[in-house]
């Protein structure tokens, strides 16, 4: 491991409707950016539910989109995702995708 800084962004599902999240992402792909994006999927963007404001309502899908690695877990597995993630990240091996289905997601 080079141990290369990480960043973690947290964000809600309406946080990839706004302009320039999906840039951001495609740069951090295409820059192999030591950064773990951990989408907190509540089931809804806003006050509309994620089928009605996304064609795929599984948000980890995106990251085959942008070649890079993502998991789709429950809260109880975050812990152990976000160590392999970091380390992951922290190798040289880009960013990294969750999609943390909290308690109210109807997933």
């Amino acid at each position: 491991m080079n141990n290369t800084a990480v960043t973690i962004l947290h964000l809600a599902p309406e946080d990839l409707l706004k302009e320039g999240f999906f840039l951001q992402l495609n740069l951090a792909a295409l820059a192999h950016q030591a950064t773990i994006f951990v989408i907190h999927n509540t089931g809804y963007a806003g006050k509309k539910p994620l089928p009605m404001a996304f064609a795929n309502p599984c948000l980890v899908d995106l990251a085959p989109a942008f070649r890079i690695r993502g998991a789709r877990i429950r809260p109880t597995d975050y812990p152990a995702l976000l160590e392999r993630a970091t380390a992951v990240c922290a190798s040289g091996h880009g960013p990294f995708l969750i999609e943390l289905l909290e308690e109210s997601a109807q997933c």
